[in-house]
């Protein structure tokens, strides 16, 4: 009787549910979500799609609950379930710690059926390129699963192996999540959240992590970043080697590094404390100089590859990574700014800036809520504050003020979280804000003497000839709708066209002073230019010294005219 009316039930919200499939199979897998849903009691999804319904306020399924529904609804889910637990902005700590817990483990297909996708890409070559592959997977996931091989020059590689049919089956399901998306962005619920943002966000990344040639470029960009650095010698921070010749976008092929899981290393305390010192500033750098990051570092991706004479890390697995345009990372090293050194106003406007609102919000009344924070976090030995804590309340007060962040601040936080958590491990009284600071130090330092500069002294460059073009023009047009009334303002004097004359000048002399400035300035740079590249052409040369010269003729010009009277 229960199988029947649930049946029923089901039938009645398919009726009413009316999502735009484009495909018998989109809608089969429709039917199927709404009866797990309704079968987990969600009663805001029940009231919102079953007709006499008793209406819900609106608010997601109870954290175990929505893990649930999220594991039997397949690994496309259970991936979206990761990506919420990386949004402290968006679910509160106990959605966070529940949906942290959603695995990718499952058990791995027998060989019989990943070898076809091997045959299928390289043809029958594979098997003499290959002195062995061992058939048993030494890890599987949801997507993929990899094998331990040997190429034929000796070489001991990584064959990551996409599941047979898995990308048909994703594009399947992110076809039905949009369709969910864009039903509950209707209500206050979708519009919190916004459902359909978040899916596209979650599209990218999903079909991101099934395009291994995507994967290979962000392992060789990682690698190319952390070659070196002045932080760490040359050598100390490893990323595996790409084999093109055996990559495709289904199959990844990589140097097979052996190690041992930070979290499990047995070393001296002092090795230990300079191992997680390493570690920070290793994710610390890929966040605020390379504006490139690896999303995941927990310490399966971070290995211990050292001896008696050095410590020396491996990075794993780049099939999360994170990209932040100049001006995230600049807001970034902003906040973190205001954090160190516990500075509210500028806390809040970071936030501000990263995030966005279709409401009015009252900043006064955040940048208390910060002050109070960071007054709670400061009372603490610097020793005892825990960063990740911090940010993850941080982001608390724009979620509770309908301020939305970016995805990329959530992967950030995740990433700071899981770094700090295993330099925790390594050392318990880790002082994660000290080791960080000289991070960004160096990002202030870039952003004021470094590259950063000068692409801002051209864009403003830029900007001031626009407006050395445009201002006289602008103001004989405002002069005369003041003349003729037209602004609400009614201007008479005597002696009218000495007046404009007088401002004529003025104007022009304005006009050539910021001409002047600009010369000078593209001239500056394109010198700085030329110190760094010794092989640039003579003509690039001679412009360079033709601005310099002009600027400061036109400075000239300038300042003998301002010494005689108008």
């Amino acid at each position: 009787m229960v199988f029947v009316s649930q049946v029923t039930e089901v039938n009645q919200a398919l009726s009413m549910f009316l999502l735009a499939a484009k495909s018998a199979a989109a809608s089969q897998r429709q039917a199927e979500i709404v009866e797990v849903i309704l079968r987990n009691g969600w009663n805001y999804f029940r009231s919102r799609i079953i007709k006499d319904a008793q209406p819900e306020q609106p608010a997601l399924p109870l954290p175990h609950v929505l893990r649930q529904i999220l594991i039997e609804l397949g690994p496309t889910f259970v991936k979206l379930g990761q990506l919420l637990s990386t949004r402290p902005d968006l679910l509160s700590p106990e959605y966070i710690s529940v949906l942290e817990t959603l695995q990718n483990n499952v058990p791995a297909l027998p060989w019989s059926e990943i070898e076809p996708v091997l045959q299928n890409d390289f043809g029958e070559s594979f098997q003499s390129e290959f002195l062995t592959i061992e058939p048993v997977a030494i890890a599987a996931g949801s997507l993929a699963q990899v094998h331990r091989g040997i190429l034929k020059n000796r070489q001991t590689v990584a064959i990551k192996i996409q599941r047979p049919g898995i990308r048909e089956i994703v594009e399947r399901d992110l076809e039905v999540l949009e369709s969910l998306a864009n039903w509950f962005s209707r209500d206050k619920f979708g519009q919190a959240y916004d459902l359909p943002g978040l899916a596209e966000e979650f599209r990218y990344s999903l079909l991101g992590e099934l395009d291994f040639y995507r994967e290979a470029r962000n392992t060789e960009q990682l690698c190319q970043n952390l070659r070196n650095s002045r932080f760490w010698k040359p050598g100390q921070v490893v990323v595996p080697k790409v084999y093109w010749n055996w990559t495709t976008d289904r199959i990844l092929t990589l140097e097979w590094i052996e190690g041992i899981k930070l979290n499990q290393v047995d070393l001296p305390e002092p090795r230990k404390k300079r191992l997680a010192t390493l570690a920070v500033q290793v994710v610390m750098q890929q966040i605020y100089l390379d504006r490139f990051f690896h999303a995941d570092p927990h310490p399966g991706n971070f290995l211990y590859i050292g001896d008696e004479t050095q410590d020396r890390l491996a990075l794993l697995d780049c099939g999360m990574v994170a990209m932040i345009d100049p001006r995230t990372q600049s807001i970034l090293t902003d906040l973190l700014i205001g954090i160190v050194y516990e500075r509210p106003k500028i806390v809040t406007q970071a936030i501000r800036e990263l995030g966005f609102t279709r409401l009015e919000v009252d900043l006064r009344a955040i940048e208390s809520a910060f002050d109070r924070l960071l007054r709670r976090f400061y009372t603490r030995p610097l020793t005892e504050i825990n960063l990740a804590e911090l940010l993850n309340e941080a982001l608390k007060v724009p979620r509770e003020n309908n301020i939305q962040m970016p995805g990329t601040i959530g992967l950030f936080v995740k990433t700071i979280a899981n770094v700090e958590g295993i330099a925790r491990q390594l050392d318990p009284l880790f002082p994660f804000v000290e080791v960080a600071r000289p991070v960004v130090e160096q990002a202030i330092r870039l952003r004021l003497f470094g590259t950063e500069l000068w692409q801002d002294a051209v864009q403003s460059s830029l900007y001031l000839s626009r407006l050395t073009t445009q201002f006289p023009q602008r103001f004989e047009v405002l002069l005369d709708r003041l003349e003729r009334s037209e602004l609400g303002i009614n201007l008479g004097w005597r002696l009218e066209q000495e007046f404009l004359h007088t401002q004529q000048q003025g104007m022009n002399r304005l006009s050539l002073a910021i001409l002047s400035m600009g010369s000078l300035v593209s001239g500056a740079i394109l010198q700085q230019l030329l110190g760094h590249d010794p092989l640039s052409p003579p003509l690039i040369e001679i412009v360079s010294q033709g601005l310099l010269l002009s600027g400061i003729g036109l400075m000239s010009w300038v300042i003998i005219a301002l010494l005689r009277p108008f």
